[in-house]
């Protein structure tokens, strides 16, 4: 593990709940990201990628290596580490033993679904967490006439976390077009978001479990990116300001 990261921060981002770890692989498997399998201890890995998943027999299906040596090494593992690095977040998760079965005639791994999984977001990634008492908003369009108006919970060039009192029927990667973020006195941007993941938080003003949904922004213009720079800067210095007063 990576020893910059102190144990707290690893086990915040550490995903625990079944449905909000089935949602992460479904993304990596819509999208066919390429994955790395390591196993007995490092002395063997290979490239794969994420085929599909079972839910009901709790399986995950990748493909095998191309090497038959590599294969059975996998075959005789008690466990194996999945590690890749996705928009500058780092996402593993570890599974026991894994077995060779065919899906449509083909040679496909089968392992266990994990019980936890690490998403750790790079530092240099950084998101300004953002006021709840007055939260600014994000208006998300989804179909006609639907509109859910919702509030920021963080910020970045990259994208940004809504908080909601529920858990929404949002489809990884769904792309969310016709978006507005009111950051007030900086202005109202126009985005479109896809959806990255969704995951149980507490709220910060209630105390009570809400679900914060992670956002990226598709083809974000360079205006907005300003925008949101400026806003970033701007927050950060009041908050500098009011801790020096």
């Amino acid at each position: 593990m990576d020893k910059t990261y102190t144990e707290e921060e690893i086990e915040r981002c550490t995903m625990h709940g079944r449905r909000e770890i089935i949602f992460q692989l479904r993304g990596m498997i819509k999208r066919s990201e390429r994955i790395t399998v390591v196993f007995q201890d490092g002395r063997h890995s290979f490239l794969t990628v994420l085929l599909e998943m079972a839910e009901d027999d709790g399986h995950l299906y990748f493909d095998v290596a191309s090497s038959d040596e590599v294969n059975q090494a996998f075959l005789q593992a008690e466990h194996c580490v999945f590690t890749s690095l996705i928009d500058g977040i780092r996402i593993q998760f570890s599974t026991a033993r894994g077995r060779e079965t065919k899906i449509r005639g083909q040679r496909v791994f089968a392992v266990p679904l994990p019980q936890s999984l690490l998403r750790l977001q790079r530092r240099d990634v950084f998101r300004l967490d953002l006021p709840t008492i007055t939260p600014y908003l994000c208006r998300i369009q989804r179909g006609t006439p639907e509109e859910k108006e919702l509030p920021l919970h963080d910020i970045s060039v990259g994208g940004i976390g809504v908080l909601c009192s529920e858990k929404l029927e949002f489809e990884p990667l769904e792309k969310l077009e016709n978006c507005w973020i009111d950051l007030r006195d900086t202005g109202v941007l126009a985005v479109t978001l896809e959806v990255r993941y969704m995951r149980p938080v507490e709220n910060r003003t209630t105390g009570k479990q809400a679900w914060h949904m992670g956002c990226r922004f598709v083809g974000l213009s360079g205006l907005n990116e300003t925008l949101i720079q400026r806003f970033m800067a701007r927050i950060q210095a009041e908050r500098k300001s009011r801790l020096a007063d």
